[in-house]
């Protein structure tokens, strides 16, 4: 469509909003397909039929779909239906991650059954049924709790019970990933993960004892 200046300057506003207001909600920031093939596609490259390539806060996909790209067309059907398992607790990223997943040849009710509707951080999947192992690659929520508290109020559930004591969504995530016996992991997450003092020393504490981190880019 054409827009004349003034209506496309609203356009990008009322865009913009919409981004700014499902960071403050739900934690969102949407990864590129330029992150994935920089930094990620050289790590996994080499094991593509080895697992089942899941992100449990898949957003547009953009973190697992372009494998796709690796796979010859008259295998992708296949190859998705066994290897990519996508999730997101938005409605609106489920229906991206699927048209994204048609873009590459995959028929939309195949799509449908492997990029589903669910809050993994309260509700977390059964991944027993997989041919192969998981490796978890995602930039999950991240909002730190302090923030929740005062603007987002529907994140406080995920901070109670077992999980009294973490400080940011991220946090959840990585544990939930550990409580589930996950060997593989790419996570992108803010470096307090690292250097943070008191807001990450005890997801450090349960994290360490049953991970090496095996490589990280800070960018």
């Amino acid at each position: 469509p054409l827009y004349s200046s003034a209506a496309s300057d609203v356009y990008k506003r009322q865009a913009y909003i919409s981004i700014e207001r499902k960071r403050r909600e739900f934690g969102v920031h949407l990864t590129s397909v330029g992150i994935f093939k920089k930094f990620i596609f050289p790590e996994v490259k080499n094991t593509l039929y080895n697992y089942t390539w899941i992100d449990l806060f898949a957003g547009e996909g953009n973190l697992i779909l372009p494998i796709l790209d690796a796979i010859p067309k008259d295998a992708r059907i296949d190859f998705f239906k066994d290897h990519i398992f996508l999730f997101d607790i938005q409605k609106e990223m489920i229906e991206r991650s699927i048209e994204n997943a048609k873009n590459y040849g995959i028929p939309e009710e195949i799509a449908r059954k492997n990029i589903q509707l669910r809050d993994t951080l309260q509700d977390y999947p059964d991944f027993k049924h997989l041919k192969y192992p998981p490796y978890h690659i995602t930039n999950p929520p991240y909002l730190y709790l302090g923030y929740i508290a005062k603007n987002s109020e529907r994140n406080l559930k995920y901070f109670s019970g077992p999980n009294e004591g973490y400080q940011d969504l991220y946090q959840i995530a990585l544990i939930n990933d550990l409580r589930h016996n996950l060997e593989k992991m790419i996570y992108i997450i803010p470096t307090n993960f690292l250097f943070g003092f008191s807001v990450s020393n005890k997801i450090r504490k349960d994290f360490f004892p049953f991970y090496n981190i095996k490589k990280a880019i800070i960018f």
